[in-house]
């Protein structure tokens, strides 16, 4: 198990991260600021403090390295806490993030943003992170912007699956092991339905994550509620069903196949991209609002505050797997061009050098 200092007093070497983990947005946010907290602690000294909507099982995480974590479900009052703790510099990861709250943060702090849509240009910002495969193209303001997949987080223990998996050349095995992990939170719970899908066919064997009501048993079936260790989950998997989000990044960089079923709109668009980068493959069309009232009248109800899943057939699904997995040499191919080893390390030591060196 890893060790952790305790933290700091002093504010020169405090980030704060004000970030989102819950069932409305998933995990994705959080552990992506967590790789980058990781290297700058265990790098340079950097301790975090924490604040915002963040669900119990990961605040435990949190008070396992030894950081403090205010909670607060409304936006506008995290960025009101953050101001009020004495720091260096705060690292911000929220889709409510807006020019306004910036502007606040940036009278107090060296300010670094995470993103994902390229929807504002954060113009008073200090740095932009966001390792899309899209990020290239969106047009930000920020001073200093670290754009693409070679800016990719994750932490070692993903580094050494994707050295390891890299360096393999031929996969062969009686069963294919596919990973199921659509997200910190199945909005339409399709997980067992996928998982239903590859059992079918008894060359799979299936890891389903996810906290799901009814899963049905088969000897062929692993369901496990969340783990925190993805990466040995990662090394098992000859192929990962996704929903889009970290995930399917995650599972690029390590060279294994993988297959997404996008959850919302502007998932599906920018999983388009990537998977024209040869890195994914996706199942699927956008939803339209027939779709939303078929699978839910309770998604349809919600269409204007949240998006749902992509329609998918399980015949089109099983062909998608066959052709992701038939092609992984192509893949292998791809991530060593998109992605570079060890990039949170050399993200952690710019963000280090432009947030914390500099008067």
């Amino acid at each position: 198990m890893t060790a952790y200092s305790t933290q700091t007093n002093d504010s020169a070497e405090q980030l704060i991260v004000i970030c989102e983990a819950n069932s409305n947005v998933g995990f994705g946010h959080f552990f992506r600021c967590l790789h980058l907290v990781d290297s700058l602690r265990k790098e340079y000294g950097i301790n975090a403090y924490w604040v915002g909507n963040i669900a119990p099982s990961l605040v435990e995480l949190l008070r396992q390295r030894n950081q403090q974590h205010i909670f607060t479900s409304h936006f506008d009052k995290a960025i009101t806490e953050a101001r009020s703790i004495e720091a260096r510099a705060v690292l911000c990861d929220s889709y409510q993030l807006a020019e306004s709250h910036v502007q606040q943060l940036r009278d107090k702090f060296r300010v670094c943003i995470v993103d994902d849509f390229g929807k504002s240009a954060f113009a008073d910002a200090d740095t932009v992170i966001n390792f899309t495969v899209s990020a290239p193209r969106y047009r930000y303001s920020a001073k200093q912007q670290l754009l693409g997949p070679r800016f990719f987080l994750c932490d070692d223990a993903l580094n050494q699956v994707r050295e390891r998996r890299l360096n393999q050349v031929d996969i062969k095995c009686d069963k294919t092991n596919v990973l199921i992990a659509i997200g910190g939170h199945d909005r339409l719970s399709v997980g067992p339905k996928i998982a239903e899908t590859f059992l079918l066919d008894i060359k799979y064997t299936v890891t389903l994550i996810g906290h799901y009501s009814s899963v049905k048993s088969d000897k062929n079936l692993l369901h496990i509620t969340r783990s925190n260790d993805m990466a040995s989950l990662y090394d098992k998997a000859d192929l990962v069903v996704s929903g889009g989000g970290l995930i399917k990044y995650e599972s690029a960089y390590c060279g294994i196949p993988n297959i997404v079923l996008a959850q919302t709109p502007e998932q599906f668009a920018e999983t388009l991209e990537f998977e024209a980068a040869k890195l994914c493959h996706i199942a699927g069309s956008a939803p339209t609002d027939a779709d939303l009232v078929a699978q839910s009248p309770a998604a349809s109800a919600t269409l204007k505050t949240a998006s749902t899943t992509i329609s998918w057939s399980p015949q089109e699904l099983l062909k998608t797997a066959d052709k992701a997995l038939s092609s992984r040499k192509k893949l292998i191919q791809a991530t060593k061009k998109h992605f570079e080893n060890n990039a949170t390390a050399k993200t952690a030591k710019v963000i280090f050098n432009e947030h914390f060196t500099q008067e």
